[in-house]
């Protein structure tokens, strides 16, 4: 196996990856800003982020055709003006049907242009293509970082969210401006990329909804449950969970490195063991220590579980990078779309602590389809070890 290289193209696509994050995670952010300005209820609220994930669930089913359209670099690019156009107008709505609106068409380019740059990672590093997922993948948590940071700074300096929006608006034009020349598309696909995906790759795709449910689970619930369940102030259950995030970004940052030299199925498994042990820790919590622990733990193991899934489903078709990335937006926006939403639904008729149950089950069908997964690829891989033995006789 090659070692692993950064170039001029990688780079780029690391900094794509993490100014997708830094506007899909901007959405739920500014929600409390948003309901003080426009007086709006919390289920229109919360639609800002099902609109997201629901134009990400487009854009990985279009992505692929559009691909062979424009080409590579043209959809990569364009889908960033469109990304960039539609945050323009979420600043400038003044009324939920275009703000709402405005955060669709955001999810409609970032997924286009999350599907483009997850493709261009594994074309570009093929088999180290886990480790060039995982470390766009702490670009990204380091993005979710920045936007905190800045909605924080705008607030204490009273300029308003909306700075903090628009000032990332400048990272594509540079990006573009200091980059237009440079090769992204890739090369002529065979027949078989456009086909059919195996059986296997379904397997593997139950698996990573599951794994993305999870981590939304816990992302758009975890403050919520802390405060019920320990006891602490709104506020309060917001500051621990930094230690999820922190979580994700140290968990990411571990997970890059092991990458070098281990399976992603295997650092898969070892994610849903840690993902797992956090609920456990969590579940009971009672006092904010134990559960800023069981958040940490669960931070760690989410925050590898889609870059480590992408990485495990992109490898089963390698030949068809393109389609299956796409195919990997639609299903983790769907997932996101919702889990998040049943949990909320099951909470109303129980309680939010009955109702995340669902969260270790869904682990658990994850580390079920993982197994399946692992057998399928072994008896694969006997197969064409059989099958070039026979040739050489």
């Amino acid at each position: 196996m090659r070692d692993f290289t950064r170039d001029r193209l990688t780079w780029i696509a690391y900094v794509m990856v993490a100014w997708f994050a830094y506007l899909q995670a901007a959405p739920g952010l500014v929600i409390p800003h948003l309901r003080d300005e426009l007086d709006l209820s919390y289920s229109t609220a919360g639609l800002h982020v099902t609109a997201f994930a629901a134009g990400s669930l487009v854009a990985g089913v279009i992505s692929p055709r559009l691909e062979r359209a424009l080409g590579r670099r043209t959809l990569l690019w364009s889908s960033a003006a469109t990304l960039s156009a539609a945050a323009l107008a979420l600043t400038a709505g003044r009324t939920p049907a275009v703000t709402v609106g405005s955060v669709l068409v955001m999810g409609i380019g970032g997924g286009l242009l999350l599907a483009t740059v997850q493709a261009t990672l594994a074309d570009h590093h093929g088999e180290r293509r886990a480790v060039a997922l995982a470390e766009a993948n702490v670009a990204a948590s380091v993005a979710y970082v920045l936007l905190i940071g800045l909605l924080t700074l705008t607030a204490s300096l009273h300029i308003g969210w909306r700075i903090a929006v628009l000032a990332s608006l400048a990272v594509p034009a540079l990006a573009w401006w200091s980059n237009r020349r440079l090769t992204i598309d890739a090369a002529p696909l065979p027949d078989s990329a456009q086909g059919s995906l195996p059986g296997v790759f379904w397997i593997a795709a139950a698996m990573l909804f599951c794994t993305t449910a999870a981590e939304w689970c816990i992302s758009a619930w975890g403050a919520t449950y802390v405060q019920e369940a320990a006891g602490v102030p709104a506020d309060s259950a917001v500051l621990l969970m930094a230690g999820f995030y922190g979580g994700v970004l140290a968990g990411r940052l571990l997970g890059s490195r092991l990458a070098r030299r281990r399976d992603p199925a295997q650092l898969l498994g070892y994610a849903l063991a840690v993902a797992a042990a956090g609920f456990a820790v969590l579940w009971p919590a009672r006092e904010p220590v134990q559960a800023l622990i069981g958040l940490s733990m669960l931070g760690i193991g989410l925050g590898n579980l889609f870059p480590m899934a992408v990485s495990v489903l992109v490898a089963l078709v390698p030949e068809q990078a393109v389609l299956a990335s796409g195919r990997a937006v639609t299903i983790s926006s769907f997932a996101v779309v919702l889990l998040p939403f049943t949990v909320g639904a099951l909470a109303d008729v129980t309680s939010l602590k009955a109702a995340l149950v669902v969260v270790p089950g869904i682990l658990a069908l994850a580390a079920v389809s993982l197994m399946l997964v692992r057998r399928a690829r072994a008896r694969l891989a006997g197969a064409t070890v059989s099958g070039t033995g026979a040739r050489r006789r």
